[in-house]
């Protein structure tokens, strides 16, 4: 069987940056957005409601608002790497979904926190195999367990990659974080964009290596 050939991190890496320099406002201000918004929420509540289970109630719905935007961004980047230009109301698409995602992602951190703490090896396997759910949701509308098994499919074989390339974008968002915070409104978008980048470039390649395998 052929091997595949690699996967384009530093294209990846070079989509995310050109889309931010291309789109500076718009792809910072949805990022803002999206920390902002659940951010005010949570503060909100904390000043405003007594302890107790309003408090829970608050903390809740900036949970489900942090997971709406989470698959609304993957929505934006993935647009864009379809070459489509997206508009500010993809940030809500998510809406609809978002319950599957926050299922997706509990079942996800229990398996990764159980592999950190029994052997650490699986759990990080379990994270850069997990890497893509946002993605798979916002382009699949699939159910969380389908989710999951849709992003470690489209992974296999791609661990090693995939784990250099997670340990080179914490270098760069450290990179922002080091000036100031401010640099991280510029690095998360890349992030984002670069991983939506492997996404589209692996889902079809996924498929037609199954198609043979068959």
């Amino acid at each position: 069987m052929q091997k595949a050939p690699g996967l384009p991190l530093t294209e990846a890496i070079l989509f995310g940056w050109q889309t931010v320099k291309s789109y500076p406002l718009f792809v910072i201000g949805t990022m803002l957005v999206s920390i902002c918004v659940p951010w005010v929420i949570e503060q909100g509540g904390e000043m405003f409601l007594d302890d107790g289970f309003p408090q829970v109630g608050i903390k809740i719905i900036s949970v489900a608002v942090s997971a709406t935007f989470a698959l609304g961004l993957a929505k934006i980047y993935l647009r864009f790497r379809d070459g489509d230009r997206p508009v500010f109301e993809n940030l809500f698409d998510g809406l609809a979904h978002f319950h599957k995602y926050l299922g997706a992602a509990i079942i996800a951190w229990v398996a990764i926190l159980m592999g950190l703490i029994l052997f650490v090896v699986p759990g990080i396997v379990f994270l850069i195999r997990l890497w893509f759910l946002a993605f798979v949701i916002a382009d699949t509308k699939a159910g969380p367990l389908e989710a999951i098994q849709q992003s470690w499919d489209i992974s296999r074989g791609r661990t090693m990659e995939l784990l250099g390339f997670f340990f080179l974008l914490i270098v760069l968002n450290v990179a922002g974080l080091i000036c100031l915070g401010v640099g991280l409104l510029v690095t998360l978008p890349i992030s984002g964009l670069a991983l939506a980048h492997l996404y589209r470039d692996l889902k079809p390649r996924v498929a037609v290596e199954t198609r043979a395998a068959a």
